[in-house]
């Protein structure tokens, strides 16, 4: 009874789950394995949250490398340009 019992609370709705709770007594064996299901379904949803700050934190660290990245280019650029500009006046005045 157990098994066939977990398995309907674990394919009810969360409204579905919330009534058939107020409908349990308190201590009560229903009372027992809803609350039991809520725990399961809240610890289920931290653990795919943590999974996506994860992946979250993953993407930070590749737009921050990206970024770096680019902002190395673009200070390579300017030197660059800078040198050639300078390399351009000389060249007038010689």
């Amino acid at each position: 009874m157990t098994s066939k019992h977990s398995e309907l609370l674990s394919q009810m709705t969360l409204d579905q789950l919330t009534d058939f709770l107020s409908k349990g007594g308190p201590g009560s064996q229903d009372d027992q394995m809803a609350r039991a299901e809520f725990m399961r379904r809240q610890t289920e949803m931290q653990i795919k949250a943590m999974y996506a700050a994860l992946e979250a934190a993953g993407a930070v660290k590749a737009t921050a490398r990206y970024v770096r990245r680019n902002a190395r280019y673009m200070l390579w650029s300017v030197i660059v340009l800078a040198a050639s500009s300078f390399l351009g006046l000389v060249r007038q005045f010689l």
